[in-house]
């Protein structure tokens, strides 16, 4: 029997969700044109600088967040899949994306600043910027299994 996922978030206590945020600048390292940086959670922010690998490029500035809503319009306003945090980094025009454990995730921004609504032809996505990266919260929902 199978259930929609919608079906499934009311039945889960929201103390299971788990709210995380776009990395500090300063938590972030980086290697050989790796990036990373750790959760307070025991997951892990993973981005790759791409192109030929250069010498460490410092990272200069937080750019923006990307959650894009789900095109199944029976989902929740505030949910989707949250894509990215993107870095401006010291050289020019070079920027790095970072993925939370390398993936996208169902999540929700429900109740969190600094999201605004943002729409095109493609797609309707919600963008976090003009602030730090630690302001960017969201909280990670329930997957729904594998077939």
């Amino acid at each position: 029997m199978k259930y929609h996922l919608s079906f499934v978030l009311l039945l889960t206590p929201f103390s299971v969700f788990a709210t995380l945020h776009c990395p500090e600048i300063d938590s972030i390292s980086q290697r050989g044109g790796i990036y990373l940086a750790a959760t307070t959670e025991g997951g892990q922010w993973v981005g790759t600088l791409q192109g030929a690998v250069s010498p460490p490029i410092p990272v200069k500035d937080f750019n923006e967040a990307l959650l894009i809503l789900n095109s199944d319009k029976s989902s929740f306003v505030d949910q989707g899949n949250f894509q990215k945090c993107t870095y401006n980094l010291e050289a020019e025009d070079k920027q790095i994306d970072m993925y939370y454990e390398n993936r996208s995730w169902l999540a929700s921004i429900s109740g969190k600043p600094h999201w605004v609504h943002q729409k095109t032809p493609l797609f309707e996505f919600y963008r976090c910027s003009g602030v730090a990266a630690e302001e960017c919260e969201f909280e990670i929902l329930p997957q729904a299994p594998l077939p």
